[in-house]
């Protein structure tokens, strides 16, 4: 597989594992020159479904992997998890696409955070995203020490 080309700003995700890492590759653009946090991929063959599109589960997948990150910057680094993620479909990505994702925080509630995100391919939109999050003491899970 060949790299995919990225748009100016973006760079390769390098500690993605477990499912995030089957999915990806993600990109992220950290936040300057006037830009948000926002996170990337390029559509490839093996996120296409029987309809020649990208599947709505990999959309999924995707918001749910980059918003989460940025919550997690948004809690100070802290662990978080998904507690409630609501999507509604509005366009299809096709093969070649760079879907885009960027978010915001709208509310906080103690260990809660909660988001409100879009998937995009330039202007056309894909996907709006609402979503809780809870925010962790602690790593869960066999890798816990890695990210200590």
């Amino acid at each position: 597989m060949t790299a995919p080309t990225l748009p100016p700003g973006y760079e390769v995700i390098r500690d993605e594992i477990g499912f995030s890492a089957l999915a990806g590759s993600f990109f992220v653009r950290k936040p300057r020159d006037g830009h948000s946090l926002a996170w990337g991929f390029r559509v490839e063959e093996r996120h296409i479904n029987r309809g020649g599109v990208a599947h709505g589960g990999m959309l999924v997948t995707f918001a749910d992997h980059a918003l989460g990150a940025i919550v997690f910057f948004a809690a100070g680094r802290k662990p978080c998890s998904t507690i409630d993620l609501a999507c509604s479909f509005a366009a299809p990505a096709r093969l070649g696409d760079w879907v885009e994702c960027t978010g915001e925080v709208t509310r906080t509630a103690r260990d809660l955070v909660f988001m409100r995100g879009r998937l995009a391919v330039a202007d056309r939109t894909l996907l709006d995203v609402k979503g809780i999050w809870k925010v962790l003491d602690r790593w869960l899970g066999p890798d816990q020490q890695k990210r200590a």
